[in-house]
Parts: C-alpha cells; sequence; structure tokens
C-alpha cells in the first residue's frame, strides 16, 4: 500500500514480520538510504515519520522500522509485545538492511544506520558486526546513545524494577509503565522521561499503551554490566556521528562513558557533537497539543521538550550522511 509520503512495506526477522515504512526519493537511478531505529518503548510513528520524508525530499531514501514487539511489527515469537531484547533489535535491523540491499530501487553500498536511544547503540553495534563479516554499511548517526554505562538510577528506583522484573520471572505477564505519566511519577521504567509525550501521537500504532515486560529489563541490566557494548564500539570503523544533549538527565552516565572511550581514540572512526537540549528533543515534535498542555508542569529544565532543536540538528547529520553515502 502506498500514500503520497511512503510505502508500507515487511519483511522477515527469525519468523517473525517486520512493518516499516519506505520513503524513497524521486531520483532516476538507485538511491541511497538510511534505516531508522528507534529507542525503547518507543515506535516509528514517534517522529520518525517526519524524519524519513526529511530525508527523501533531500534524495536520501529512508525505512523506518517496528522492532518485534513494537508498533505494527509481529512479536518475537513465543514472547510478549512490549518485551525488550537488544540481540532480538539487532536481528531486526540486520534483517531490515538485507531488505533494503536487494530492492532494486536502493543503493546497497550506500546504507546507512540512524539510531535514537537505545536504538542508538543498536545500531552502532550492528555496524561493528558488519565490518568484522566484511558487509559493512558506509555510516552511522547516533542520536543519545545508551548501554554504554548503567545509568544513575536512586536505590528506590532500582528496587522498584528489579523487584517488578522478578515477579515477571515466575508469574509471567507482569508490566510496568515505560514512561512517566506525570512530573513525579517514578513507578515507570524510564525516569526523567515525562518530556517523551510530545513526540507521541494520540493514536500511536498497535496500541501502544506505555506498558514494557518487567522481566525483558533484566536483558538491558545485564547488557550494560556485563560491558560489551564497550568492548565491542571502542574501535568501530564504521564513520559513527554521536549527538548528545547536554540537558540530559536521562543519560548522562553513558554520555561520560562514551566521551571517554573516544576522546582522543585514533582507533575509532567516532565524531560526538553535542547540543543544547535534552533526551528527546532531537525528535522531532508529533504532538504539540500536549507539549503545550504540559510545557509548564515539568519539574526540571532539563526534563522538558526543545521544540527548535529538531530544526537546528536535522542539518548536521543531513550533512554527515550526504559526505558518506551519496
Amino acid at each position: 500500500m502506498k500514500n503520497n509520503k511512503y510505502e508500507n512495506v515487511s519483511f522477515d526477522s527469525n519468523g517473525s514480520k517486520i512493518n516499516g515504512w519506505l520513503f524513497l526519493p524521486k531520483l532516476d537511478k538507485q538511491c541511497p538510504l538510511v534505516i531508522l531505529c528507534h529507542g525503547t518503548a518507543a515506535q516509528k510513528d514517534f517522529g520518525f515519520q517526519i524524519i524519513g520524508k526529511d530525508l527523501a525530499e533531500r534524495g536520501i531514501g529512508a525505512l523506518a522500522i517496528d522492532y518485534r514487539g513494537s508498533g505494527d511489527s509481529e512479536n518475537i515469537k513465543g514472547l510478549c509485545r512490549g518485551y525488550i531484547s537488544p540481540s532480538a533489535q539487532i536481528d531486526d535491523v540486520i534483517a531490515a538492511i538485507d531488505y533494503v540491499r536487494h530492492n532494486k530501487k536502493v543503493n546497497p553500498n550506500k546504507i546507512g544506520l540512524f539510531g535514537e536511544s537505545m536504538g542508538a547503540t543498536i545500531t552502532m553495534l550492528v555496524a561493528r558486526r558488519l565490518e568484522l563479516i566484511g558487509e559493512p554499511i558506509q555510516a552511522v548517526y547516533a542520536q543519545s546513545p545508551a548501554l554504554f554505562d548503567f545509568p544513575k538510577w536512586p536505590l528506590s528506583f532500582v528496587k522498584f524494577v528489579l523487584i517488578n522484573a522478578m515477579k515477571d520471572l515466575f508469574v509471567r505477564n507482569v508490566f510496568i509503565n515505560a514512561y512517566q505519566k506525570h512530573p513525579r511519577d517514578s513507578n515507570c521504567y524510564l525516569p526523567d522521561s515525562f518530556c517523551f509525550w510530545a513526540v507521541i501521537p494520540d493514536n500511536p500504532l498497535g496500541g501502544w499503551n506505555n506498558i514494557v515486560s518487567a522481566r525483558s529489563i533484566l536483558n538491558v541490566i545485564g547488557l550494560i554490566i556485563s560491558g560489551n557494548v564497550k568492548k565491542e564500539l571502542k574501535y568501530i570503523k564504521t564513520p559513527t556521528l554521536i549527538s548528545q544533549g547536554s540537558l540530559d538527565r536521562f543519560l548522562g552516565s553513558s554520555y561520560n562513558a562514551i566521551n571517554k572511550i573516544y576522546k582522543d581514540n585514533p582507533n575509532a572512526s567516532v565524531t560526538i557533537y553535542t547540543y543544547e537540549g535534552e533526551h528527546m528533543s532531537a525528535i522531532p515534535m508529533v504532538n504539540r497539543k500536549r507539549y503545550e498542555n504540559d510545557k509548564d508542569s515539568y519539574q526540571h529544565p532539563s526534563n522538558t521538550y526543545y521544540p527548535d532543536v529538531y530544526k537546528k540538528i536535522f542539518p548536521i547529520y543531513l550533512e554527515f550522511f550526504k559526505s558518506k553515502i551519496i
């Protein structure tokens, strides 16, 4: 099915159907293409439709995907909706790359990845693994990468997450909220997340209802504690642009680790760009009404949405992709 902006497409990832929106520029030749990968508890209609359209209008194709268990993609086989699995998300992105490389309208040698938050780190891990098997993609833009270090969560919050995760291991189907419902809500997976609502549409795909599988959070914690992210990505060769919001309390610990790894590191092809804003403000706003209603309720300057950031940062990574895949 097509509309005037994108084509609905689907492909297989380990026996489950991944759905995506394919944005193609009007070119007389094969186009370069960027795969757009969302973060934890997000999906492709959380602003990625705007990014895809904006890239296509400037000559770069885009494929916005939902991982398995998100948006309108099928679940991971045998698991519930909202189950977080970094390894499955890596598989889903690799499946997306394989899909676009076989699309006759796409240049298979001009592929980039765009990831946000946990998706930013997932895309870097994918790029590194493809390097090592001799099938590299050409560029990665990693916006607000997570998982490089353990967040500085308060003990009460850690106890809340672990107690619910343990319950889920034994009882099953125990879920917790992903984002804060109000500024002082602490019973959620992602603290300091009230600002996220500005990028969430009124009627999200797939009946999204702000929950994640409690036990699946252990997958994320395990990956961080293992240190494998830092080990695998220390020497990434794929040209990578990392952006970091200077007001992002949510991922401050990861940012410190990123700066330590890549500062003066000649063995990694990484550039770091810092902007004034918080975790989600570089994603285009899709719900201005919600933003206008909520903007005076934030409890901290970094727990808000900065509506002008996307306009400022889009040209930065547009030029980056142009220099690497066009």
